[in-house]
């Protein structure tokens, strides 16, 4: 079983970036939000939540980007 980062408690998410930045860092080894494979986005104008849309293209599993959040929005689960 392949483990992968999972987005599990996005009610809590302030959209600071950090998980993008380290993602981004740890992949392509420049900080960039474009270039990372954590993206964080609104969920709906007027709405006071994000949402993560990761691109499981890539190898997901780091505990760098779980570790950095500080509201601890993500897991590593297996799948």
């Amino acid at each position: 079983m392949a483990k992968i980062l999972k987005p599990a408690r996005m009610e809590r998410c302030t959209g600071c970036g950090l998980c993008e930045l380290v993602a981004s860092r740890i992949a392509k080894e420049k900080h960039s939000y474009s270039d990372s494979f954590v993206q964080i986005r609104k969920t709906a104008s007027g709405q006071p939540f994000f949402k993560a849309v990761v691109d499981y293209g890539q190898k997901t599993d780091y505990p760098e980007v779980r570790d950095v959040c500080p509201e601890n929005c993500f897991d590593i689960v297996e799948e």
